[in-house]
């Protein structure tokens, strides 16, 4: 399978000078320091030349493994000398693909900085760990810094996507396809195969598996870097990194588990409620029942009296039983008095129900309630599309100016909620 880069959703805030610049250099170098030809010279006569440079100028600047020393200034020219046009070629197509990513989120000064310590750091370590392995070999090559940049997108930009053309070749059949591939499924594909190859085929074949080494090497100090430069604030990810993402996802989980239990408080309570006013109901007997106002007002100062004294999920479960026994309860004004009085003890997300009821009963006189209601439900519950719905439902030309402007405003927040994926449980309120 090939993977073929062509394009990116990721938000792009520097032109790739940086980027196309680097691509130019390495293959100006690639003309400019020939590898090393592995066949011998032969003059006219067909007889061997003999080099009087003992070592070519390419493996002066490649990375030497395991001849004992250490090279400082290989640590670095490694990093732009390949080893044939199909080598060059492939590490520069990735390198547009996520340089362009990484710069346009560093600018260009930030973004060079960063290549060279992902490659210089690389190329110390491999060299380090080479040093005394007996190899008598070179490294070259762009692509450690590329699986460091694509680290770098997978920690920033991890739900932006790559497209790629994607080629799929089975004897002499070829598959051609289009895909659209977080970049963390790109980085996950790409050093998952790398770290297999180093472990699996290393084993089996008992070798040191340097090119893989190499790659994986990359990947951890681009992983490193993309890291220290999110948190010291010198790359702004907008909330999408990797980190901001798991926050999000943890926090959502403890909205969830907290709603769930807020609702098993309030099951409780009303299964209590029902429980005693059936045992009421069973001592008082057959006598004669109190006036149809004169109830429906003892059970507006009930759900009041509850909410005063601060018991919120007992007045819910006395408001839903009154609502289920009694006809036409709560009038407009009792209930939009209870809405506010719930709102006064700082309990706005439990009046969702009421605030529902008030925009469902009494709808001429639910402009404003419904304003309330979609902010509540947006700010509280993190329920965007239920909160539009509620916006919708508002009258064109029933706001005065200044409300409507919070209206817009809300509509807007909601929309954008949407557009990040937020997940939200209907019926829950």
């Amino acid at each position: 399978m090939i993977i073929v880069p062509t394009g990116t959703d990721a938000p792009i805030y520097h032109w790739p000078y940086a980027t196309v610049g680097l691509i130019l250099l390495n293959v100006a170098l690639f003309f400019a320091i020939p590898p090393a030809s592995a066949a011998p010279r032969l003059d006219e006569n067909d007889e061997v030349i003999e080099v009087s440079e003992p070592v070519s100028k390419f493996e002066r600047y490649a990375l030497a493994l395991g001849d004992g020393r250490l090279h400082p200034v290989q640590w670095v020219t490694h990093n732009f000398l390949h080893y044939g046009f199909g080598h060059l070629a492939g590490n520069m197509l990735f390198l547009w693909a996520f340089g362009i990513v990484v710069e346009g989120k560093l600018g260009a000064l930030k973004y060079l900085a960063a290549y060279l310590a992902i490659g210089t750091l690389h190329g110390a370590l491999v060299q380090s760990i080479l040093l005394r392995s007996g190899l008598d070999g070179h490294a070259a090559g762009a692509s450690a810094v590329v699986y460091g940049l694509l680290a770098a997108c997978m920690v920033w930009a991890p739900r932006n996507e790559l497209n790629c053309i994607v080629v799929f070749i089975i004897g002499f059949r070829t598959w051609v396809s289009q895909w659209d591939l977080y970049y963390t499924t790109v980085a996950l594909l790409y050093i998952g195969e790398q770290a297999f190859g180093l472990v699996f085929w290393g084993a089996i074949g008992n070798r040191v598996m340097v090119s893989e080494m190499g790659h994986l090497s990359g990947a951890f100090w681009g992983t490193v870097v993309a890291v220290f430069l999110l948190k010291a604030g010198l790359v702004d990810c907008e909330g999408w990194d990797v980190f901001s993402l798991w926050a999000k996802r943890r926090q959502l989980a403890r909205d969830w588990k907290a709603r769930g239990e807020r609702l098993d408080r309030e099951k409780e309570v009303l299964r209590a409620s029902l429980k005693k006013a059936k045992r009421a109901k069973a001592t008082v007997g057959t006598g004669p029942d109190p006036n149809p106002e004169g109830r429906a007002a003892a059970a507006v100062d009930k759900v009041q009296s509850l909410i005063e004294s601060g018991d919120v999920a007992g007045a819910l479960a006395a408001y839903d039983r009154s609502a289920r026994t009694l006809v036409n309860w709560p009038p407009q004004p009792a209930l939009h008095a209870l809405i506010k009085t719930l709102h006064a003890r700082g309990a706005e997300a439990e009046s969702i129900r009421l605030m529902r009821d008030h925009c469902r009963y009494y709808p001429a006189d639910s402009t404003r309630v419904r304003l309330k209601l979609a902010q509540i439900l947006i700010r509280d519950r993190q329920r965007p599309v239920a909160a539009l719905r509620v916006l919708e439902e508002i009258p064109p030309g029933s706001l005065p100016s200044d409300l409507e402007a919070v209206r817009q405003k809300l509509a807007r927040q909601a929309a954008r909620m949407c557009e990040e994926g937020v997940l939200e449980l209907e019926g829950d309120d």
